[in-house]
C-alpha cells in the first residue's frame, strides 16, 4: 500500500465540484456548499455545533456523534443549529457576539474520525 501511494507524493486532489467552502452571508446565514455538504455527509434538519476561534477566524463544525467529553461536550449541547432545507444554519447570535463580518470560509483541516471540520477565513494568513 506504502508503494502504491508514494506515486502520489507532492500531488493535491481536484475537487469535483468545487472547494469545500462556508459562506457568511450579509443576513448572518452561513451556506453550506456542495462539496462542504458531501464531506461533512449533512442533509436538511441535520444538527450540528459550531465553534468559532476569534484569534485565527476559524469555524469549526462539530457533528453530533462527536465524542467531546466533560466541558467541551456540555458547550458543544449548548451550541447545536439545525440546518436547513436551503441548507444554511441561522448565526446571527454569533456573529453579533464576535463582530464578525460576512465572509467566506474554506476547509482548513478536520479530525480523522470525520466529526470535527476546521474552516479557516479566506482573507486570513
Amino acid at each position: 500500500m506504502k508503494q502504491s501511494t508514494a506515486i502520489l507524493d507532492g500531488f493535491e486532489f481536484v475537487p469535483a465540484v468545487d472547494a469545500p467552502a462556508l459562506t457568511l452571508d450579509k443576513y448572518y446565514r452561513l451556506y453550506i456548499n456542495r462539496s462542504t455538504r458531501r464531506l461533512l455527509g449533512v442533509s436538511p434538519y441535520d444538527r450540528l455545533a459550531v465553534a468559532y476561534r476569534p484569534d485565527r477566524s476559524e469555524l469549526a463544525i462539530v457533528k453530533s456523534n462527536a465524542k467531546l467529553g466533560g466541558q467541551l461536550q456540555a458547550e458543544a449541547l449548548a451550541s447545536v443549529f439545525a440546518v436547513d432545507k436551503r441548507y444554511y444554519l441561522h448565526l446571527r447570535v454569533m456573529a453579533r457576539l464576535y463582530a464578525i463580518k460576512p465572509a467566506k470560509f474554506v476547509y482548513d483541516r478536520g479530525a480523522s474520525d470525520g466529526t470535527i471540520f476546521v474552516f479557516r477565513r479566506q482573507d486570513s494568513p
